[in-house]
């Protein structure tokens, strides 16, 4: 035994954080739980363990793991929707080129999917017990993603007049809507084989080699 030692091990304390910071922390450990095993496994006992606090530091945050679940969606539920801002936002500019202001917006969304993984996982891969408020919430979400699109490629048909005779918008709208999930789950699946060029360059091949 070490000079000076006691023979005791020395309980290691949580770090002190601020109640805002703590909360992203749990939340934080939350979301890693839903990622690996479903909404089914997160309890307060669960949070807690994989935060590395005790209970009580949870329910100085939450008062109950319904409580924590309802925190985790709204944040989660944001966070996908300041991405998709982000990701429409130069697809209503009347001066952008629309091909281009498409797959800018594609990247952009990618880019958000590959940094956060586990909370796009909510959305694009199944997952055990998935609340009826998240999945209402991203049920809205890819309703309202149709609108910018629909107006996106109807500019697109504008320009193409041979093309908008022949092509049904509401229809390319939900193609290319599919083209944006299944690139996304390519990007959370296989980051290794499918990177975001290789995801963007069929949405340039529909749009630009093809007009």
């Amino acid at each position: 035994m070490p000079q000076g030692s006691t023979g005791t091990t020395k309980r290691r304390y949580p770090k002190r954080l601020a109640p805002a910071e703590r909360r992203e922390q749990l939340l934080d450990a939350a979301l890693r739980i839903v990622a690996d095993a479903g909404f089914g496994d997160v309890s307060i006992a669960s949070v807690a363990e994989r935060g590395g606090v005790s209970r009580p530091v949870v329910y100085d945050s939450f008062g109950s793991s319904a409580e924590l679940l309802d925190a985790l969606i709204r944040r989660e539920t944001a966070r996908m929707g300041e991405a998709v801002e982000r990701a429409t936002a130069g697809l209503d500019d009347p001066s952008a080129e629309p091909a281009a202001a498409l797959r800018a917006g594609l990247e952009s969304f990618l880019i958000d999917v590959r940094a956060m993984p586990d909370t796009w996982r909510l959305v694009y891969f199944p997952i055990d017990g998935v609340p009826p408020a998240l999945r209402d919430r991203v049920a809205a979400a890819r309703d309202e993603l149709r609108a910018p699109l629909r107006r996106v490629l109807g500019a697109w048909l504008d320009g193409h007049p041979a093309d908008a005779d022949r092509v049904d918008l509401e229809v390319l709208v939900r193609i290319v809507q599919g083209l944006i999930q299944t690139g996304a789950r390519l990007i959370l699946n296989e980051p290794q084989r499918f990177d975001i060029p290789r995801v963007v360059s069929l949405l340039d091949y529909l749009l630009a080699e093809n007009s």
